[in-house]
């Protein structure tokens, strides 16, 4: 049972790396070409890779838990539901790639089938494209080179750009490991806005999902960013959002998250103050009742990335922060999980304010609320921080951690997670989330 287990699990991930890696993990149905970019297709690739292995790797040797167990009349001949799953997962991924390859999806299968499908096609192309191949040698030069090519475009240079941003990646964590109790110290207690039933808190995601996984289009070709060390999590949560629906226009925008804090703070704006910490809704608030786009550019409005002491919003800004490029034209509050996705699955990021756990700090793809302590013991008093989810991926049902966890974009640098992203169970959000609701932005004006 054990070893089966695994080895599904790891047929599961080696048949979607190949999809991603043959589509560039970019599904047509989901992602419009105008919101694609180089930047948004790699880190998708690397991020959601870093996560199935993390997955693959902690479900070795677990069992599925009796309450999703099905009775079965016939054990040897019946599949495990799981196992129902990952071959529907594997079909879906076989006819994705046949209708790439310009072949019918009904004539495929298995996985061998494709393979042999492909390569009698190939064979019948070469054969009328090289007719005039007079001798063997002639034929396997050329056969060679359109093998070394085929090679080189799609493995070879996937996997230097994989290795090449991995290693960026890395460097990055260590110098993340030596500040980590820096950024600690920027988590503060985030005021209670409009404060959420426990009833709402507690509910788990009961929405079918239909996905093996979502990321909201152009949302990780905004590159990540760094707060450093000031508590301006919710700016740059806030700022983040609105770049990513800014992108998925067309629009190529740095925004100011040095104006964005001032203006979350409204008891800040006009006199020095030293309460830390900013909510993101009263930013959006201030900024959907503008009679003209408030948001400058960063280039206007500069981010300083150290304190002032007795001054939070670091007041008078620059007259420049005044130069407008947009504003908010109307945002919503989300109590529960299923109107989370709900959002998500609309192409919209959601922004988070969650209590944070000694795993959080670490570098990892993945975090579970099982490993909560690791690294210390969670404090009763554990302070908050926003994020911003750009989407959700299907979790085993071995882990009992809920159904999907949560792509979430960071702002503690690429050192933080895996390139500044990392993904919260269902378990996790539900247990460390802070009574304010979740946030988004409807639309957005010039």
């Amino acid at each position: 049972m054990k070893k089966d287990f695994h080895m599904v699990k790891s047929q599961l991930f080696m048949s979607l790396s190949l999809f991603m890696i043959a589509t560039q993990a970019v599904g047509k149905s989901y992602y419009p070409k105008d919101f694609e970019s180089k930047l948004h297709k790699e880190t998708l690739e690397i991020v959601t890779n870093s996560i199935f292995e993390e997955l693959i790797e902690i479900t070795k040797g677990l069992k599925v838990p009796k309450k999703y167990a099905e009775k079965k009349e016939n054990p040897k001949k019946e599949m495990t539901r799981g196992q129902k799953m990952i071959e529907e997962m594997k079909r879906k991924n076989r006819e994705k790639l046949a209708k790439k390859r310009g072949i019918n999806p009904d004539e495929v299968k298995s996985g061998k089938d494709l393979v042999n499908k492909v390569k009698s096609d190939n064979k019948k192309l070469i054969a009328e494209i090289h007719k005039e191949i007079k001798n063997a040698e002639q034929w396997k030069e050329l056969a060679q080179s359109e093998i070394d090519d085929l090679k080189k475009r799609i493995i070879n240079d996937w996997k230097e750009k994989y290795e090449a941003r991995i290693r960026e990646w890395e460097k990055k964590k260590k110098e993340y490991n030596k500040e980590k109790d820096k950024y600690k110290d920027t988590t503060f207690k985030l005021p209670e806005v409009l404060p959420t039933k426990k009833e709402d808190i507690e509910k788990e995601v009961a929405v079918e999902i239909e996905r093996d996984y979502m990321v909201v289009p152009a949302s990780m070709q905004i590159p990540i960013r760094d707060q450093k060390f000031r508590p301006t999590c919710a700016a740059f949560a806030g700022v983040r959002l609105l770049e990513v629906l800014l992108a998925q226009n067309g629009e190529d925008r740095d925004l100011s998250e040095q104006y964005f804090y001032w203006a979350s703070k409204d008891d800040c704006q006009s006199r020095k103050c030293t309460r830390k910490g900013s909510w993101v809704g009263n930013g959006f608030k201030y900024s959907r009742v503008q009679a003209q786009a408030d948001i400058p550019s960063e280039g206007d409005c500069p981010y300083i990335s150290y304190s002032k002491t007795g001054n939070e919003t670091q007041i008078p800004l620059k007259s420049s922060c005044e130069d407008g490029l947009v504003k908010v034209g109307d945002f919503q509050y989300h109590k529960t999980l299923d109107e989370v996705v709900s959002v998500l699955d609309q192409k919209r990021p959601v922004i988070a304010s969650m209590k944070l756990t000694p795993n959080f700090y670490t570098t990892s793809s993945l975090i579970l609320y099982r490993d909560r302590n690791k690294g210390g013991r969670t404090d009763a008093h554990a302070q908050g921080h926003a994020m911003t989810i750009v989407g959700y991926l299907k979790l085993p049902q071995v882990l009992e951690e809920g159904k999907i966890c949560f792509i979430v974009a960071n702002s503690w640098g690429e050192g933080w997670g895996e390139g500044g992203y990392s993904c919260i169970s269902e378990k996790w959000m539900i247990k460390q989330r802070q009574s304010n609701p979740f946030v988004s932005v409807s639309y957005i004006k010039n």
